[in-house]
């Protein structure tokens, strides 16, 4: 490499050598990182408030732990978040039709709905199959 200070020769090797690297095994995965940050953080509800809503509008029928206290409710714990997400806008939407469920789910706002389904969501589940 030639020199015309010190300033050219960094620049060269940062062109030549590190920055095709650095395009190629660095980029990808940033983006990738920067897209699933900010996605989560737009669509994930809040934790503890969803823990606040289910103890006062779910717990009758679903308990606060997501499993169903009546014959015939679902367990709702370890449930995916999308699906639940989409179930009460669909109740409050008048799509879906229950008795409770669409007067319920009429009384809650899209913020109480993400931050329901991410409690019920977060709630870990384990399954033991029959010996």
């Amino acid at each position: 490499l030639k020199s015309n200070g010190p300033g050219f020769t960094r620049s060269v090797f940062f062109y030549q050598v590190f920055y095709p690297v650095m395009k190629r095994f660095m980029f990808p995965p940033l983006i990738l990182t920067i897209y699933v940050f900010s996605v989560t953080s737009v669509f994930a509800g809040d934790l503890l408030q969803g823990k606040a809503k289910a103890e006062t509008v779910c717990q009758t029928c679903h308990g606060v732990d997501g499993l169903g206290t009546l014959a015939g409710v679902p367990n709702l714990s370890g449930q995916n978040e999308d699906y639940i997400v989409i179930q009460l806008q669909a109740f409050r939407a008048e799509r879906r039709q229950h008795a409770q469920m669409s007067i319920i789910a009429k009384m809650l706002s899209d913020a109480d709905i993400e931050n329901v389904a991410t409690w019920y969501s977060s709630i870990k589940i384990s399954v033991e199959l029959p010996d």
